[in-house]
């Protein structure tokens, strides 16, 4: 590109830029002036070339990229983010109802069809009371509030003392006991404590929250149950994200000392049981709901709350005991204890557990030739409290990208297979919105969903995190080379993604669960797209992720926001309109090689050797015939020659059904609802390949592996004759196709 920039007087006479003399304002509509010119000059040289596209139909995708490219803005942006983060908008809470009303009307202003409302009863919870006290060695009662600033008019939200802290879920209760610190509360960290011959029965387990990036809150409150924990801490560090990360809040993006950690900690892990989203609650005659005897085993047993570093140093900083282990040391200013005592403190947290209403908000816009076939993007809406980056950043990138989509359509651009834009609720208690729409839709979505891309949350600083399945990753990487960095001038997201990766090729991340994805990936069989730009970021879940916040420190003039906007819109419009759609199948097949290695090795750590050859065959069968389609696609590509429309159709059926051919009905025997055989979540969030093979070798379990065997190696298979089967299109075809003039 900068070559491009560097030549364009010469190549474009017609245009005389003084580079030099471009205003900040001014420099996009360049940069998409020159990419656009130089693109239109390569494609009739036959010089450009965009994924799944073939050369007849790269001008008129060129042509609405450029609309695309140019609609969002920085003044929509803000306009939406001032309105979905005016109040707190907890997932079934009234003002969360009338901002599904908002981005509904904004879906019909814009242009989306079929635009309505998709509503799943669900169990939500509520803090109502809570009350820590240190009542042992002295008694002193602690805030259990975030602090208020001037500047900040949304920071005194805790003025209110209806305003509770707490964690979705968990145990309404009284309880006290001596206080043990649990570190990051890890199952490694547990097992230390056993090791050191700490008892935890009837203790309260204090616990760090930002250890490691897969670290799940609720994975620690159930290790803590399972010991026998009266209940549970979790805290926010300064050594994970506060002044020992840097300027903290008002002043900087890391948190201050009274940030609170607000969160979900549901043992979602287990399923969601016979009644999805209920649990044990059931519905009485006249349709108001009643609570069952027995508490489902994904609700929590013992009560536990969030809390700040700011109280958490007056716990840690009185407890006795052993020093800590290497590693476990946070960053408050002493040095820190295992205990138990002598603290000891009083916990009362009351929590209101009722069935309330998820309410998703879905929109479309209808494809022109296969309107069936659906690529869905995705964004949740409910927030903890004002969830200026999570997640209400990306709810107005997602309008913005309706907005986009709207004006290409509008201008005659009408894509060729559907897009459905969806924006969740309930994502931050239970992925409940995400999850109930993927479950009713499943027939549908077997047959025809194409790929699922998710925007938690969208952008709070300059540098791009992209995850998908294997098959997408070249995909993703090359849609960000269309999109200019509104930090670095002449580059684009791409350029600068690579500037900051080790061998300047971008790391496409392994997703595996957490968020709303999970669904689509683990249970469907989709391929999925995650993605966010991302930037020091220590207010999570706290009043302090809010307007101010975001429009002052994380991203003034919304150019990051603007960007992740014009990333996604590309995404779905080149997904929904490519040809042959954009898998690498090659690169999916390669993973999993390596994954086979990795299990193995797995294996010997437990002193156990197990032989997988058959399905190491059946990857490298599946890779060699990926490898074989995809350099067809390419001479079938470079020679300008085209497919008719019926065999596009037909490979693209093929490919969409290898990612199926990923999932096997049983699923895991501890999690049926995951049936991916590739890839789970693990409890804790931390990534979990070959989840049969690997459930397997952890509970000692290898009689079974044989069986999990035999099922990866009839997917690879399966994998292996549908690309053979593309090919043997591509094959028929190109004798009989004329080049392109």
């Amino acid at each position: 590109m900068k070559k491009g920039l560097k030549n364009s007087k010469e190549r474009f006479p017609g245009i005389l830029l003084d580079l030099g003399k471009v205003t900040t304002s001014e420099s996009f509509l360049v940069f998409i002036l020159l990419v656009s010119l130089l693109a239109l000059q390569a494609s009739v040289s036959g010089e450009v070339k965009i994924r799944g596209f073939l050369p007849h139909s790269l001008g008129k995708q060129l042509e609405s990229e450029r609309i695309i490219l140019s609609i969002p803005s920085a003044e929509k942006f803000d306009s939406h983010l001032i309105i979905l983060t005016a109040e707190p908008h907890q997932a079934g809470s009234p003002r969360n109802m009338e901002l599904a009303d908002y981005v509904k009307e904004r879906f019909l202003e814009y242009g989306l069809e079929e635009v309505h409302f998709h509503d799943t009863p669900a169990l939500l919870s509520y803090g109502r009371s809570l009350s820590v006290e240190i009542v042992e060695p002295l008694r002193k009662k602690l805030k259990l509030a975030e602090a208020s600033y001037a500047e900040d008019k949304y920071s005194f939200l805790y003025e209110n003392q209806k305003v509770i802290s707490y964690h979705a879920y968990a145990l309404s209760a009284d309880v006290s006991g001596h206080v043990v610190y649990a570190n990051g509360g890890s199952p490694e960290d547990f097992a230390k404590l056993e090791e050191m011959g700490v008892d935890l029965k009837g203790k309260i387990v204090i616990m760090r929250y930002s250890i490691e990036p897969y670290s799940y809150r609720g994975y620690k409150v159930y290790m803590a149950e399972s010991k026998g924990a009266a209940g549970a801490i979790i805290y926010s560090d300064p050594q994970d994200d506060g002044y020992v990360r840097g300027e903290t809040y008002p002043e900087g993006s890391w948190g201050p000392l009274s940030h609170i950690q607000w969160g979900s900690i549901i043992y979602d892990w287990f399923g969601f049981g016979l009644t999805p989203f209920t649990f044990h609650w059931e519905k009485k005659e006249d349709g108001t709901w009643k609570e069952g005897e027995k508490r489902d085993r994904q609700l929590p047993r013992i009560p536990s709350i969030p809390m700040s570093a700011e109280d958490a140093s007056e716990i840690l900083s009185r407890l006795s005991g052993p020093v800590v282990p290497e590693g476990w040391q946070g960053g408050l200013p002493f040095t820190y204890h295992i205990g138990p005592g002598p603290v000891k403190i009083r916990m009362r947290v009351e929590n209101e557990e009722k069935i309330a209403t998820m309410r998703n908000v879905i929109g479309m816009i209808k494809g022109s030739q296969e309107p069936e076939k659906l690529v869905i993007a995705g964004n949740h809406r409910d927030a903890w409290i004002y969830g200026a980056y999570d997640p209400s950043s990306g709810t107005a990138a997602l309008l913005e990208t309706a907005r986009a989509l709207g004006e290409a359509q509008k201008r005659g651009f009408r894509p060729r297979r559907s897009i459905i834009l969806a924006n969740w609720d309930a994502e931050e208690d239970l992925l409940g919105g995400s999850t109930s729409w993927a479950k009713d839709n499943r027939t549908r979505l077997l047959k025809d969903g194409v790929v699922y891309v998710n925007l938690d949350s969208s952008a709070c600083g300059p540098q791009f995190e992209g995850g998908s399945t294997p098959a997408l990753a070249d995909f993703l990487r090359e849609v960000t080379k269309s999109v200019p960095h509104p930090q670095k001038e002449g580059m684009s997201v791409f350029d600068v993604w690579a500037s900051l990766s080790e061998g300047g090729k971008p790391e496409v991340r392994t997703i595996v669960g957490a968020t709303d994805y999970t669904a689509f990936q683990a249970h469907i069989g989709m391929s999925c797209i995650d993605m966010t730009m991302r930037g020091p970021y220590g207010v999570y879940h706290s009043q302090y992720d809010n307007y101010f916040w975001m429009s002052r420190i994380a991203d003034p003039g919304f150019r990051y926001n603007i960007t992740m906007s014009k990333i996604l819109s590309l995404i779905l419009w080149r997904l929904a309109n490519a040809d042959i759609l954009p898998f690498c199948y090659s690169q999916y097949a390669l993973a999993v090689k390596n994954y086979l290695e990795e299990i193995e090795n797995k294996a010997r750590k437990k002193k156990k050797e197990i032989e997988l050859s058959s399905a190491k065959r059946a990857a490298q069968n599946w890779y060699d015939e990926a490898l074989a389609f995809e350099r067809r696609l390419e001479e079938i590509n470079s020679s300008g020659k085209s497919l008719s429309l019926s065999s596009q159709s037909s490979i693209n059926e093929l490919l969409l059904e290898v990612e199926r051919a990923m999932t096997e009905e049983e699923g895991l025997k501890s999690r049926p609802f995951f049936k991916h055989l590739i890839y789970a979540p693990q409890p804790t969030y931390r990534p979990e390949v070959l989840p049969r093979i690997y459930e397997a070798i952890e509970a000692e379990e290898w009689d079974l592996i044989s069986h999990y065997q035999s099922q990866l190696e009839k997917a690879l298979k399966k994998a292996a004759e549908l690309i053979n089967k593309a090919r043997m299109f591509l094959d028929e075809e190109i004798e009989n196709v004329k080049p392109n003039h």
